[in-house]
């Protein structure tokens, strides 16, 4: 391995290799929500056993908090792609198979959502902080309208 790796990258990859777990990234924003998701796929979970299988999984290097879990269990449940059992484990709803099933799409989708609307909490506040990257923002649009299909061709 690179010199030029930092040890946490190192490790990083070495639990990716050793158990599968897609580009996980402790502590970073969204990485809870695609492993939640997977997770309910295998089989039904409470939150306890969710918080048990990450810390399993990385080999005990990193166990969310109850902070971090619940409200988010919360909030995929009130998006009705998750539902407490009468056991009071979670687990997937049809609408999740309905909306493709793709838990990392979903989620993706889902923080797209987020940051529009934090963009555009800053255009409220201070439209003059935004503006410097314009040209950028166009270019997103463009190609998000291309990826929707709303666009005749690329670069009009």
């Amino acid at each position: 391995m690179s010199d030029s790796k930092s040890r946490q990258d190192r490790l990083r990859e070495k639990i990716e290799r050793l158990h599968g777990l897609q580009r996980m990234q402790f502590g970073q924003r969204g990485f809870l929500r695609p492993q939640i998701i997977e997770l309910l796929g295998e089989q039904p979970m409470n939150g306890v056993d969710i918080m048990d299988k990450l810390q399993e999984r990385s080999r005990g290097w990193y166990r969310p908090s109850p902070g971090s879990i619940y409200p988010l269990l919360e909030q995929i449940e009130k998006e009705g792609l998750i539902a407490k059992n009468k056991d009071g484990k979670y687990e997937l709803t049809s609408a999740f198979e309905a909306a493709g099933g793709g838990g990392e799409l979903s989620s993706v989708v889902s923080s797209m959502e987020s940051y529009v609307s934090y963009l555009e909490d800053i255009k409220r506040a201070n439209p003059a902080r935004l503006a410097r990257f314009g040209d950028r923002l166009d270019k997103v649009a463009r190609r998000l309208d291309d990826l929707n299909g709303s666009r005749p061709g690329k670069g009009d």
